[in-house]
């Protein structure tokens, strides 16, 4: 048990003053009887205070939660294990645990009595309750707060109970994997576009077949031109590339523009996933400084990665002072398909953004909350396809929006489908 603090409920405070008044009444009338009873609930009062002060038994807790990382909305359990360790049986009390948000604590829920944990197993026992984040952040839960009562309810104790622990609380991560379009599939995309690039496909590099070679991957103008089996030497990439570009720059977002953020980082952690999980090795960059980790798995299959989600939790708008496109993470100098999720950015963002696309490369960018502007008419113009999004749209449908062929007319606007070669605009 941590620090302490005692004192007098509303009833103790109330015996306090009636035995006040009765001894002045008990003066001013000269009676003892009125006397007696001052004294004996100015003692009730004393004994009930000294009693929850120094009878207070000594509890230890450990705290875990049942994910290490968990998205906003998404339900995570916290446990709270007590063990009693003092050689009598604890009293009988009431727990809460403290939190970051409103209303700020949980319920106020019954600890119940425990003998000694020194003695019997049952001295120990488990507090769980289920916990929904309303936040993105960084944040720390706990420690709980052990409320006693002595038997007349005039006196209470509050106790710290254990140590907070952080939780990290990513943006939500929305499934993508059901749009039926699997960007893993067949060769992947930036093979698409180098192939888009070359023109030709008796143009790419063929090399002789080995034993344990895919057939799909056999050069068959090749095959027949040189009289052996031949494939395709691009096919040696162990991975398709990808970029994904999001404004981190409060520029971008004016008037605050917190939930405008706070769905773009959403949509980058579901991206992120999303791709990572389809097998490609994703680049990461922002306008401004960096603060993001590229994600490097998805987790085992789980599709979370611990170090990208962490960084997302704790991303904020940075100041226009702090930094420029050009101080973006460009740690690689990948290729192929390239992802933007902005708002309104700067003249200047926009014009690093832009650069960003090669004239083979497909690029998607997702405009919130900006039908006809700026932004979205200069990166059509540069041979993006812009969708105009909402804050309120799902990350689901967004993305089959960039699908499909057929969705200009909803209130998210694909303006070609995904993976259309620049040849064909």
């Amino acid at each position: 048990m941590g620090r302490r603090a005692t004192g007098l409920t509303r009833r103790g405070w109330g015996a306090f003053a009636g035995a006040i008044v009765l001894l002045i009444f008990a003066y001013v009338l000269g009676n003892e009887q009125l006397l007696f009873v001052a004294c004996l609930l100015g003692a009730l009062v004393g004994l009930s205070f000294l009693l929850v002060r120094f009878r207070s038994p000594s509890l230890t807790a450990a705290r875990r939660f049942d994910v290490d990382v968990v998205s906003v909305g998404s339900p995570v359990t916290v446990s709270i294990e007590v063990s009693n360790n003092t050689a009598g049986r604890s009293a009988s009390a009431e727990w809460r645990d403290r939190l970051p948000w409103p209303p700020e604590t949980t319920e106020a829920a019954k600890l119940r009595s425990l003998p000694s944990a020194r003695y019997t197993a049952a001295g120990v026992t488990r507090l769980e309750y289920a916990l929904h984040p309303p936040r993105r952040g960084i944040v720390e839960i706990g420690p709980a707060t052990i409320e006693r009562v002595d038997p007349f309810g005039i006196a209470r104790n509050d106790s710290v109970l254990g140590e907070a622990r952080q939780l990290i609380v990513a943006p939500r991560v929305t499934d993508l994997s059901g749009s039926g379009f699997s960007l893993a599939g067949g060769d992947g995309a930036v093979r698409a576009s180098r192939r888009n690039a070359a023109g030709n496909n008796d143009d790419l590099m063929t090399r002789e077949y080995r034993r344990g070679d895919a057939l799909r991957r056999v050069h068959w103008r090749a095959t027949a031109r040189r009289g052996d089996l031949m494939v395709r030497q691009e096919e040696e990439s162990s991975f398709p590339t990808a970029r994904l570009i999001v404004d981190t720059r409060s520029s971008g977002y004016p008037g605050g523009g917190a939930d405008a953020f706070e769905w773009a980082l959403g949509m980058v952690a579901s991206l992120g996933v999303h791709l990572v999980g389809a097998g490609f090795l994703l680049q990461l960059r922002e306008t401004g400084p960096a603060q993001l980790v590229a994600p490097v798995e998805a987790g085992g299959g789980t599709g979370h990665d611990i170090d990208f989600l962490t960084s997302l939790a704790s991303a904020s708008l940075l100041p226009e002072s702090v930094g420029a496109p050009s101080a973006a993470s460009a740690d690689l100098d990948l290729h192929g398909p390239i992802f933007a999720v902005l708002a309104r950015p700067s003249a200047e963002t926009l014009r690093w953004i832009s650069s960003q696309r090669a004239r083979h490369e497909h690029g998607v960018a997702l405009v919130i909350d900006a039908p006809g502007s700026e932004a979205l008419e200069a990166l059509t113009r540069a041979g993006w396809q812009c969708l105009s999004v909402s804050v309120t749209d799902d990350p689901a449908e967004v993305w089959a929006a960039a699908l499909d062929e057929d969705a200009a007319g909803n209130d998210v606007r694909a303006r070609e489908r995904f993976g259309d070669s620049d040849g064909a605009r």
